[in-house]
């Protein structure tokens, strides 16, 4: 819910603060450039200490403290630096909290649509709560509502006893005076990348559909905003949420039964045709049916990725593989905004939703290359 209101004002807050079109695009470049480092050095640290629970409360508490700041902060130069900041500490939270899942799911495609069915209404009751709160209060404090969600979601996950698997561990991560781990080995990082090269394949093809992802996304707001208002925008975030919320678990569902590969390119191909949609839809049932599709897309595309990859890792490097694969998508929200602002200059926002749809093609014809996981248990066919 936090999110939900918070995230979809950020570009107008921003406009409000006299950011140009670059600090638009910075908001997502430098939230996510850190937020790319912080998701492998995290899922590392999580499967080194076998813990996932501390690194899922670090992620909320810093979530909560820069939203707060966020909408106390006086230039937009100030709500970029917090954004670095936030990025690089809620990343802590992303891959132990899908490499949590996969383990307590007996199917993991439908494990993580359960997930991600409760994250989506939350979601999309925050999308409409920004609305509303906007509609009567000033768009910063948006920010400020948000912190009350993620409070208690925060007292919810310190009730939650998690089964420790190894001795804990938080020994200081820089060990220069004795054997110890340290923040990145080069040598480790090689080798998983020999002994998942599927893997690495396929976070290929989905950083090149998230630099999309974040060409649009960025600027869509200002677009919402310019032809239906800006309370809108949150209106428009919680259809599409409404609609991925029917679809999370049936999409779950078919990835256990068929593949998470399929239901990804299916997912992919919504993309495309939403991101058309977003550059013609001029009138509320126009775009509300665009909502509907984008909100398919959603429950199609990102449930499966991470079955995908629980599904083709080991249980000892899964956090560590999560935390890989959403650095990619976190590095596609860093090229893309950037490619965006360029875009939006000389072509407009209209045009930049067309030629978004370029690199989704692209990243359909790299994902006919890694296999499918059907069959697969922790890396291995088994069926």
């Amino acid at each position: 819910m936090s999110w939900g209101m918070a995230w979809p004002y950020l570009p107008n807050y921003i406009r409000l603060l006299g950011g140009t079109m670059l600090f638009v695009a910075m908001l997502s470049v430098l939230f996510n450039l850190t937020s790319s480092l912080g998701q492998y050095l995290w899922g590392r640290f999580s499967d080194s200490s076998g813990r996932r629970k501390p690194f899922v409360l670090l992620g909320l508490c810093s979530s909560a403290v820069f939203f707060l700041l966020i909408g106390m902060a006086g230039s937009a130069t100030v709500v970029l630096l917090l954004r670095a900041f936030q990025g690089f500490f809620v990343s802590s939270q992303t891959p132990a909290v899908s490499a949590l899942v996969s383990e307590l799911s007996e199917n993991v495609g439908r494990g993580f649509g359960v997930f991600n069915l409760f994250s989506n209404i939350g979601f999309m009751l925050g999308n409409f709560a920004g609305g509303i709160i906007v509609s009567v209060f000033p768009v910063n404090y948006v920010f400020f509502f948000s912190t009350i969600p993620v409070l208690i979601s925060f007292v919810m996950i310190s009730l939650f006893r998690e089964e420790v698997k190894k001795a804990k561990d938080f020994r200081p991560l820089f060990r220069y005076d004795r054997p110890g781990r340290t923040v990145f080995s080069w040598r480790r990082a090689t080798e998983f990348f020999h002994r998942n090269r599927n893997i690495v394949i396929f976070t290929v093809s989905t950083f090149i559909l998230m630099l999309s992802s974040g060409m649009v996304y960025s600027y869509l707001s200002l677009l919402l905003e310019r032809r239906f208002g800006e309370d809108f925008v949150g209106y428009y975030y919680g259809l599409d949420g409404l609609a991925a919320s029917f679809l999370i678990y049936p999409f779950g569902y078919l990835a256990d039964r068929f593949g998470s590969k399929i239901v990804i390119l299916f997912g992919s191909l919504l993309y495309v045709l939403t991101f058309y949609l977003y550059s013609i839809a001029s009138t509320v049932p126009a775009i509300v049916v665009t909502a509907m599709i984008s909100g398919t897309k959603w429950a199609s595309y990102f449930n499966s990725i991470n079955t995908y990859v629980a599904r083709m890792s080991t249980r000892e490097e899964r956090a560590t593989a999560l935390g890989f694969m959403n650095s990619g998508i976190a590095m596609g929200w860093v090229v893309g905004p950037l490619i965006g602002a360029f875009i939006v200059s000389r072509a407009g926002l209209e045009g930049l939703m067309l030629l978004s749809t370029i690199p989704v093609v692209v990243s359909m014809a790299i994902l006919a290359f890694v296999k499918n996981d059907r069959g697969y248990v922790d890396g291995k066919k088994v069926n």
